[in-house]
């Protein structure tokens, strides 16, 4: 009897740049075709907040990519006003994503921020990496995300779309809010739309492609923040 290995998943991430009335489009198109994402609530309709905290060494390894530290970000990151924060590692190459995150309460993490603890907790393998890349914030990022999912043959696939995107000054290890962006830098011209799906593209998402004839591009929200903040900052010097 032959036998065949199983498939090794690979989460694929595609990014694409869209002016305002191409995303108000997608987003119809979108709703039309893929259900509500769940981490969406009714006050923010199919959309919610990001909050994230990158970091990054003194000499901006990860904004210039230099070396392992420069191939994998390092964040912290809120959905909405929640008290939870992720910890998170994520590495992508030719698209394909690898990741790696936790979930803390906000009061746990902070005080290990502050004072080097020795018990077990589940953020400890975060902390040990960024003591061991020596990392430090760097910028708080934001924005609203629109987010729809769907399932077809087995096959999951997530459709976000960023906008209003804002970064500013870090306040040591604290992780902004929604509520925080009004001394912040808006940057990017565009918003963000992302196609997430296992291994192979969908018909689905092909079809939206064919559409529309978006054609896929590199951004860097973290790269693309930290260029717009420190010019803003240089503007007010």
């Amino acid at each position: 009897m032959s036998s065949t290995k199983p498939r090794k998943q690979k989460r694929i991430e595609m990014k694409f740049q869209l002016d305002a009335q191409l995303a108000e489009q997608v987003r119809d198109w979108a709703r039309d075709h893929l259900g509500v994402d769940a981490n969406c609530n009714s006050d923010t309709g199919d959309s919610y907040d990001i909050s994230t905290l990158y970091l990054d060494t003194s000499d901006w390894d990860l904004f210039h990519r230099t070396g392992r530290i420069g191939s994998a970000k390092h964040r912290i990151r809120r959905y909405g006003d929640e008290q939870t924060l992720w910890l998170e590692t994520k590495r992508k190459k030719k698209m394909v994503v690898k990741k790696s995150r936790t979930a803390v309460f906000e009061s746990d993490y902070l005080s290990r921020c502050a004072v080097q603890a020795s018990d077990q907790w589940c953020g400890n393998w975060f902390l040990d990496r960024v003591a061991d890349r020596q990392l430090q914030p760097a910028i708080q990022i934001s924005y609203r995300r629109f987010a729809r999912v769907a399932e077809r043959n087995g096959e999951c696939m997530r459709l976000t779309i960023d906008s209003d995107l804002h970064a500013g000054s870090v306040c040591g290890w604290q992780v902004g809010r929604p509520s925080s962006k009004q001394m912040s830098t808006t940057f990017g011209q565009h918003q963000i739309l992302e196609l997430k799906f296992d291994n192979s593209m969908p018909l689905l998402f092909k079809q939206l492609l064919q559409t529309f004839a978006i054609p896929s591009t590199a951004f860097s929200k973290y790269r693309t923040a930290v260029e717009a903040h420190e010019l803003r900052e240089l503007a007010h010097a």
